[in-house]
């Protein structure tokens, strides 16, 4: 799902649910990419692999 960061702001709580459900929110800022949500336990799964890599 994509989000305008200026829309983000009014339906956080909903983005926050949705990501901790496993979908993953790119925030953009004139169309581009800035940000990205995801949940924390995704968040350790991807640093953790990072970090078990080298």
């Amino acid at each position: 799902m994509r989000v305008a960061s200026n829309d983000a702001r009014h339906i956080i709580p909903d983005l926050i649910r949705r990501a901790e459900g496993g979908e993953t929110i790119t925030l953009t800022r004139y169309h581009k990419p800035v940000a990205v949500l995801i949940s924390a336990e995704r968040y350790e799964r991807l640093t953790r692999n990072l970090f078990e890599d080298n």
